[in-house]
């Protein structure tokens, strides 16, 4: 679940809807169908290699298959309709809800912010922020492609990712050409 919301941007309200026929997945490569997203907008989001690694392990078991790319394509064309309207993600008593999926990330979270991994202020929320500063280090100004894989109508909405920090404009100011004494 965590690598779902980190690597996709989705909100963990998306994330708790999913359903196994929204998930295309394959060796290669792999989307996931938001059926209804903030405002009731659908949108598709890639699945890069490390969620799909992450998703093949966490339902080989309920595949009966060993928990590869390869193992798991390939039993996902197997399932029958009736088994893709259920839902991806699972308890044990069955449906996970959004609070309980909350849950989970929220004491997953702890337990890394216990190791010194990650800030203790981290929150399922704040992945989706993780998400969107680092696609746009990895694609500068490709605000309109953030825009829709975070499902934003508007590039005001998805212009709070590109607010710099102070620390980052103090930064940038240090390496001006016109700073002429501290080169």
């Amino acid at each position: 679940m965590v690598q779902m919301l980190v690597q996709t941007g989705m909100r963990i309200g998306e994330c708790v809807a999913l359903r196994w026929g929204d998930i295309t997945f394959s060796e290669k490569s792999g989307q996931a169908l938001i059926r209804s997203g903030k405002g009731n907008k659908a949108r598709v989001v890639p699945l890069n290699g490390s969620v799909r690694q992450a998703l093949a392990e966490y339902l080989a078991p309920q595949l009966a298959v060993s928990p590869t790319l390869r193992a798991v394509a390939a039993a996902w064309t197997d399932q029958d309709l009736a088994f893709r309207a259920t839902q991806l993600w699972r308890s044990q008593k069955g449906t996970l809800t959004l609070v309980s999926m909350d849950r989970l990330i929220k004491d997953f979270i702890r337990s890394c912010a216990q190791r010194d991994l990650v800030p203790e202020a981290t929150t399922a929320h704040g992945l989706r922020h993780t998400f969107a500063t680092r696609y746009l280090a990895a694609h500068p100004g490709d605000l309109v492609g953030l825009a829709r894989l975070l499902g934003h109508s508007s590039l005001d909405t998805t212009k709070i990712y590109v607010q710099p920090t102070n620390e980052q404009l103090a930064d940038n100011v240090d390496h001006i050409d016109l700073n002429a004494y501290m080169r």
